[in-house]
């Protein structure tokens, strides 16, 4: 009798546990349908030009480029001392670029009646190119003085200037890039135009030559007297 109940009570047990499974498996709710998100529209920047890569460093005559310039401008200068910069470091140092004349700086004339900023200091842009965009322009600086007559120039011609390769200039000029503190340059008219400072220099250089020429014809008289 006691092994009959034992059986029986197996068979429950299966019988009703088989229905709750069942009726637990049934009561599941089906998953929702995936819905498709719109795309997602990315604004990259355009990708680097490389334009550049097709100018050359030099000109066949050795005078260099914007792009030359800018390419070795740190070359053989960064050593350690007591070892100083070798001659290839042509930062800090005179330099002749030719670049087509992008834009010449000039002053916004100020209205009667209203105070305006400063002007900034006389300036002008060169690139490789005629089209060269400006934030990728070489500046050129220094090359006015106050109430000085500028030189004749055309925009979109090409012109050779010569001036000192820096970072930054005397008159707060600055451009990690580099920039050209200006010594000279042919205007369209073939005038040499000289800085400032560097006209008042020829001139010292001139009356140097001059007086040493003067010494030494005194000196040659003297010795004819004798």
């Amino acid at each position: 009798m006691p092994r009959i109940l034992l059986v029986g009570s197996l068979v429950s047990f299966v019988v009703f546990g088989g229905a709750c499974s069942g009726s637990s498996s049934g009561a599941t709710m089906a998953e929702p349908e995936a819905t498709a998100l719109p795309p997602i529209k990315v604004d990259l920047p355009p990708p680097p030009s490389f334009a550049a890569s097709d100018v050359p460093e030099k000109y066949p005559d050795g005078v260099w480029t914007v792009h030359g310039l800018r390419r070795n401008k740190f070359k053989s200068c960064d050593v350690q001392p007591p070892a100083k910069p070798t001659p290839e470091c042509i930062l800090d140092k005179e330099v002749t670029v030719r670049g087509y004349l992008l834009e010449v700086y000039q002053c916004p004339v100020c209205p009667k009646g209203q105070t305006c900023k400063l002007c900034e200091q006389p300036h002008f842009f060169v690139g490789d190119k005629a089209d060269t965009k400006k934030e990728k322009a070489l500046m050129i600086v220094d090359y006015l003085a106050p109430k000085e007559k500028p030189p004749v120039l055309t925009v979109g011609k090409q012109y050779d200037v010569k001036g000192n390769f820096a970072i930054n200039s005397p008159t707060g000029f600055g451009s990690s890039d580099g920039l050209i503190v200006f010594t000279e340059m042919k205007d369209d008219k073939g005038k040499l135009f000289q800085s400032q400072a560097q006209a008042l220099e020829q001139k010292a250089m001139n009356g140097e030559a001059i007086e040493a020429a003067f010494a030494a014809k005194r000196a040659a008289a003297m010795k004819n007297k004798k």
